[in-house]
C-alpha cells in the first residue's frame, strides 16, 4: 500500500509540474481562479495521499498534510508560491470556523461536572505554568529572539505574552482519536477530554485578550487607554459571544425543524461567519466556538445532526487548512531556528508536565492521573495553527516570523504528541477497557431447599 500511496504521489507531482509549465506560456490575461480552481484540486489529492502514506507508517495524517504543502511549496518543486497561499485566505478562515465548531460542540457540560475540581486545578496550573515559562523564554532571550530583537522592551513583553497564549493550545481532536483508537476508558481518559476541551475555551477567550491588548499598546494609545482597551475587549470578546450564540440559535432551529441538507447548510454558517467576522472585528475562534457551544449544550435540539455536519465538511478544509500552512514554510528561514525550536518544544513539555502534577496534586487526583494526564495536552493542531494566522495577518511586522516558529512546533508536537498520550493511556491500564468484559455480578445466595 505504501509504495503504490508513493507512486500515485509522484504522479500527482509530475502532474502538477506539466501543467504549471504549460500555464506559464499562457498570456497573462489568463483568468487567475483558474489557476487556484486547480491548486485547490490538486493540495487535496496531495494531501490526501500523503496523510495516507503516513498513517500506513504509524503517523499523524496531519502530518502529512503539513509536508505535502512542504512539498508544494516555494521550498519544494514551488508549485505554490506565497501569493496563491494569500490568494486562499478564505480556506483558512473557513478552516478555522469549522475547527472551533467541533471544540464548542465537544464542551459537554454534563460530563465535566463529575470531575469539575480535577480538571479546574489541572486546566489552571498547566495553562499557568506554560504561559509563563514560554513567555518567560520569550524575555530572557530577547536580544537574540527572532521577534523581539532591536524591540523597546514594551513591545517585547506584548510579543511575548501572545506568543505564550498561543503555546498554552493543545489539539482535543488529537486527543480524542487516540483515547479511541485505542479503546480507552478511566480516570485519565475523562480529564484529557474536560481539560483539553474546557482549555480551547480558555485558549481562545486569553488569545483575544491578548490580542486586543497587543492592538491597543502598539497603537501607541494615550491616558485613554483604559477606556478604549475596555471597548475593544467588549465588542471583540462579548460581541463574538453574542453574535456566536445567535448562530447557534438559528443552527438549532434549522436542524430541529427543517433538517434539509445540513452538511450544506453548516459551511454556509461557517462562510458566515468568516464574513460577519471580517466586518463587524470579531473573532472568529471565539465566535464559531460559541456557536458550536449552544447547540450542544443550550439548543434543545439533538446535537448529532451537527457535529456529523461539521465532520463532513472538515476533512476536506483540514486538508487544505494544514497543507496550506506547510506550503508557507520556508526552510531557508527554520534552518537558522530550528535549535530554537527544540528549546521552546522542551521547555513548553516541562512546563506541562510540571504544571499538570501540581494541579492534579491540588484537586485531589488519583496516582494514574498524576503521572499520567500530562501526555494528553502536548499535541497542537488547528487550534493553535488557527490562532497564530490571525495573529500574523494582525501584525505584519512579527507575525510571520511567529507563524514559522509555531508550525515548526506544531510539526513536531503531532509527531510526538499521539505516540505520548498512546503510552501514557497504556501505563495506565486503561487502552483497551472499554473492550474488557464487565464484571460478573455476585452470584446471589440460594435459599435452603426443603426435604421431601
Amino acid at each position: 500500500m505504501a509504495v503504490r500511496r508513493l507512486f500515485v504521489l509522484g504522479a500527482l507531482l509530475l502532474l502538477g509540474l506539466g501543467v504549471d509549465s504549460v500555464a506559464g506560456i499562457l498570456p497573462e490575461t489568463a483568468p487567475w481562479p483558474v489557476h487556484l480552481t486547480f491548486l485547490l484540486g490538486l493540495l487535496l489529492l496531495v494531501s490526501h495521499v500523503t496523510g495516507g502514506l503516513l498513517a500506513d507508517l504509524g503517523l499523524p495524517r496531519i502530518t502529512g498534510y503539513l509536508l505535502a504543502g512542504l512539498i508544494m511549496g516555494p521550498s519544494g518543486i514551488a508549485l505554490i508560491t506565497d501569493t496563491d497561499v494569500a490568494s486562499l485566505v478564505l480556506i483558512d478562515q473557513i478552516a478555522i470556523a469549522l475547527i472551533a465548531f467541533s471544540a464548542g460542540a465537544e464542551l459537554k457540560l454534563r460530563e465535566v461536572k463529575a470531575a469539575g475540581r480535577v480538571i479546574a486545578a489541572i486546566l489552571t496550573s498547566e495553562m499557568v505554568a506554560v504561559f509563563v515559562l514560554v513567555a518567560g523564554v520569550v524575555l530572557l532571550l530577547k536580544p537574540v529572539f527572532p521577534l523581539t530583537a532591536g524591540r523597546g522592551w514594551g513591545e517585547a513583553v506584548i510579543i511575548a505574552s501572545v506568543f505564550g497564549s498561543i503555546a498554552i493550545a493543545n489539539s482535543p481532536s488529537v486527543a480524542v482519536a487516540v483515547i479511541n483508537d485505542t479503546r480507552s476508558r478511566g480516570p485519565v481518559s475523562s480529564t484529557i477530554l474536560g481539560v483539553t476541551v474546557l482549555k480551547d475555551v480558555a485558549v481562545i477567550v486569553l488569545f483575544a485578550v491578548m490580542l486586543s491588548l497587543a492592538r491597543t499598546f502598539l497603537q501607541g494609545a494615550d491616558g485613554g487607554l483604559g477606556v478604549e482597551l475596555a471597548e475593544r475587549m467588549w465588542w471583540e470578546i462579548g460581541g463574538s459571544v453574542a453574535v456566536g450564540a445567535l448562530l447557534g440559535w438559528l443552527v438549532s432551529l434549522y436542524l430541529g425543524r427543517w433538517k434539509s441538507e445540513p452538511i450544506l447548510f453548516v459551511l454556509g454558517i461557517a462562510v458566515l461567519i468568516t464574513v460577519v467576522a471580517d466586518r463587524l472585528h470579531l473573532e472568529i475562534l471565539l465566535t464559531a466556538l460559541t456557536t458550536g457551544f449552544f447547540v450542544e449544550n443550550i439548543a434543545e435540539t439533538e446535537a448529532e445532526p451537527f457535529v456529523r455536519a461539521v465532520e463532513a465538511n472538515a476533512l476536506p478544509f483540514y486538508a487544505l487548512f494544514f497543507c496550506l500552512a506547510g506550503a508557507s514554510i520556508h526552510l531557508a528561514e527554520l534552518a537558522a531556528v530550528w535549535p530554537l525550536v527544540l528549546l521552546l518544544v522542551a521547555v513548553r513539555g516541562v512546563a506541562i508536565w510540571g504544571g499538570t502534577r501540581a494541579g492534579a496534586r491540588l484537586g485531589g487526583a488519583s496516582e494514574a492521573v498524576r503521572r499520567h494526564a500530562w501526555t494528553g495536552f502536548v499535541s497542537q493542531a488547528g487550534v493553535t495553527l488557527g490562532m497564530v494566522t490571525i495573529a500574523a495577518e494582525a501584525f505584519p511586522q512579527w507575525g510571520a516570523e511567529m507563524k514559522t516558529l509555531f508550525v515548526a512546533m506544531v510539526a513536531i508536537h503531532e509527531l510526538g504528541g499521539p505516540v505520548l498520550l498512546q503510552r501514557g493511556l497504556t501505563a495506565a491500564g486503561e487502552a483497551g477497557a472499554r473492550d474488557a468484559p464487565p464484571a460478573p455480578a455476585p452470584e446471589r445466595e440460594r435459599p435452603p431447599v426443603a426435604a421431601g
